[in-house]
């Protein structure tokens, strides 16, 4: 008999709870002309049961178990609604992974005195250094350059106030994690977050309720994407060109082999398929893998902000400049969707094809049918089909340029002939 451990948060660690439903106000039944919002209709809907905006789907194909999780919360941050979409990819079990989709919304969310309060914020870094040591004593000597180099991944727009994300996110990051060793367990996890805040939207407009999510038109948002390990997020434009926004935290990428190798030089070594690995770890950045924080191993994620919403709206407020520096390619709104995927899935399949198993679909089915939820599905269904071994895990989280890409599958013969040369009975 096979029993599933579950997280639980040390007893000095009371986990917070944040809203995992999304509000729909309609209008008053009496005020059809004054657009009036209704005091009673009011209609609250799971963010993970919400199949025509938020698709997701996860498999163990051929592990005897599943690491991966996500979750999908609705934050509120200094009277900000703001989504978190996140997925996770566990490894040496499945307890980091689902203690910090139990945990980290909620962290993050309620973070205010640690990102306002210096000493606060000392406290914790301290506790690294003194409790783990090694890297992290170093680490703790540079802390304030460290913080300053989160700030300076904000985004600065000329008319709209910057958040705080840039720093609130990583300090998150890093609570979190030090939290976990709290349950003595020695598993560990990658992570990709997605969260997405409306910073404009069109006055008086009804579509067709009354508050404007970034998947509405006439809405800019936010886009901020945090990230450790080899989870991945992917972003489509409105041409359908599929745009990664994170990089691997492997032991063969330069930035991760330079901050590394400055303390711990001798633990780089290749595994017995020539692929390299620091010390037994594929990546060398991850919550949890307590036995390797000590020579870096850290859930300091990489951190970046984008802008994403309505073309004609970000062409009326936002200069030039900021179009070019601030949105996916410079191309300036009406973004298809997200996805954020394991490397079960990005093993097995490039972005684009990642991208263009979406496109087809919602082309060929119609966007009645082909929703995120059916999408994230036949994205699982194909890794299954051709091979995938490892666990997989798609989200789809659809933007307001959704269904609008043209008709065009740039990797269709790629995955046919894929599909066609896979056998599953093996060599003959």
């Amino acid at each position: 008999m096979l029993i599933r451990l579950r997280p639980h948060p040390p007893p000095s660690f009371q986990m917070r709870h944040v809203s995992t439903t999304v509000t729909f106000t309609a209008m008053a039944v009496t005020s059809r002309h004054s657009h009036e919002p209704s005091k009673i209709g009011k209609l609250k809907v799971p963010i993970l049961k919400s199949p025509s905006h938020f698709g997701h789907c996860t498999n163990r194909l051929r592990r005897m178990y599943n690491e991966d999780n996500f979750s999908g919360s609705l934050l509120n941050i200094k009277d900000s609604e703001v989504f978190a979409f996140t997925i996770y990819d566990g490894h040496g079990g499945e307890q980091c992974s689902s203690y910090m989709a139990e945990a980290l919304p909620g962290i993050i969310e309620d973070l205010d005195q640690l990102v306002e309060d210096k000493v606060k914020r000392d406290e914790l870094f301290k506790k690294y250094a003194k409790n783990i040591g090694g890297y992290w004593k170093r680490w703790y000597k540079n802390r304030e350059q460290h913080v300053e180099n989160w700030g300076k991944q904000k985004i600065e727009l000329k008319n709209f106030p910057a958040d705080d994300l840039a720093v609130r996110v990583p300090l998150a990051y890093l609570d979190a994690d030090y939290k976990f060793f709290g349950n003595e367990e020695k598993s560990g996890s990658t992570c990709t977050s997605a969260l997405i805040e409306t910073i404009y939207s069109k006055p008086g407009t009804f579509q067709p309720f009354f508050e404007n999510y970034f998947f509405n038109r006439h809405t800019i948002s936010k886009l901020s994407i945090a990230h450790v390990g080899d989870t991945r997020a992917i972003l489509v434009d409105r041409e359908g060109m599929a745009h990664p926004l994170t990089t691997d935290h492997h032991p063969l990428d330069p930035v991760e082999a330079q901050r590394l190798r400055r303390y711990a030089a001798n633990f780089f070594m290749t595994d017995s398929f020539g692929e390299e690995r620091f010390i037994a770890l594929a990546n060398t950045r991850a919550f949890g893998d307590v036995d390797y924080k000590d020579v870096g191993v850290t859930a300091e994620p990489d951190f970046s902000q984008y802008i994403i919403g309505d073309l004609a709206a970000i062409l009326e407020f936002l200069t030039p400049e900021e179009i070019q520096k601030h949105t996916i390619g410079g191309l300036g709104g009406d973004e298809s969707f997200i996805v954020l995927c394991s490397d079960g899935v990005t093993n097995v399949l490039t972005d684009q094809e990642v991208a263009d198993i979406v496109l087809t679909n919602v082309n060929n089915r119609g966007q009645k049918l082909a929703t995120p939820q059916w999408c994230a599905q036949e994205v699982i269904k194909f890794v299954e089909f051709v091979g995938g071994d490892d666990n997989a895990t798609c989200l789809v989280i659809r933007l307001n340029g959704w269904g609008r890409w043209p008709t065009i599958d740039r990797t269709g013969e790629l995955r046919q002939a894929r599909l066609e040369d896979f056998n599953p009975r093996g060599e003959r």
